[in-house]
């Protein structure tokens, strides 16, 4: 058994296992934790408790150490130097009418670089935009580029089955979907339909990507095999397993 807790991190409902590291955090507390873009700001959702070690996803990252009152006050400054990043920015795209959606503005906890992240349907020449900030921030500046699913991620949204969109709600990374799994799956290709708020292919297409073909196969073995008679073939089709229930009707006749 492996000591864990759970985390969570600002505008993400995911809740990610890290190692407490011999910390006894409870539920509420404030952290860094380590992250592939270096330490990050995180809240405990789970105390510390014990788990299979096949149930956590390599590597288990851990826990840094508490936010204490003065890295709070770091924290908050930093929060003021990306708002006052974000509206520069905003004002300086919409001087020079560039075609792109900024996101989200992030500085690095040693405050000398700053990431923009943005949205374009093209490719955007931002050259003199990066002379602006480069000169009114002093720092770093990087521009990034996101696709339309990492945007979707950030912000949230509700998706057409009235659930949050599985990319905020706990998709770790994005799959290719295509559109030969909508038609295997018999799925009408009305991309009102089979798109996401993103207006890419929904991710949920992938989950019944394998069984679709054989579900499909055996309902109409079956339902050749009922032509004549008095029975009805329902099918359940999970991500997991594909079965099927011969029901027998009652002869009204």
């Amino acid at each position: 058994m492996i000591e864990v807790v759970g985390i969570k991190f600002k505008e993400d409902e995911r809740i990610f296992y890290y190692s407490p590291q011999k910390l006894h955090l409870e539920k509420g507390e404030k952290c860094l934790v380590e992250t592939v873009e270096g330490s990050r700001e995180g809240e405990v959702s789970l105390a510390n408790f014990f788990v299979e070690p096949d149930k956590i996803y390599a590597p288990l990252r851990r826990v840094m150490e508490y936010i204490t009152d003065k890295l709070e006050v770091f924290e908050q400054k930093k929060e003021r130097m990306e708002e006052k990043a974000k509206d520069f920015c905003l004002k300086r795209i919409e001087s020079r009418n560039l075609v792109m959606k900024l996101v989200d503005v992030k500085y690095t906890d040693d405050l000398k670089k700053v990431v923009f992240f943005f949205v374009a349907e093209k490719r955007v020449d931002f050259r003199e935009l990066l002379k602006d900030l480069v000169k009114s921030l002093r720092v770093k500046i990087e521009l990034r580029q996101i696709s339309r699913r990492e945007y979707a991620k950030k912000i949230g949204a509700v998706g057409i089955c009235g659930r949050v969109c599985c990319c905020k709600n706990h998709l770790k990374s994005f799959s290719p979907i295509t559109i030969k799994m909508a038609k295997n799956q018999g799925l009408p290709l009305n991309p009102t339909k089979i798109s996401g708020v993103c207006g890419r292919l929904l991710c949920c297409l992938a989950y019944e990507k394998y069984e679709a073909p054989a579900a499909s196969s055996l309902f109409q073995r079956l339902s050749a095999a009922s032509e004549g008679e008095n029975m009805e073939v329902v099918m359940d089709e999970t991500p997991t397993d594909t079965e099927a229930d011969v029901q027998w009707n009652a002869d009204n006749s």
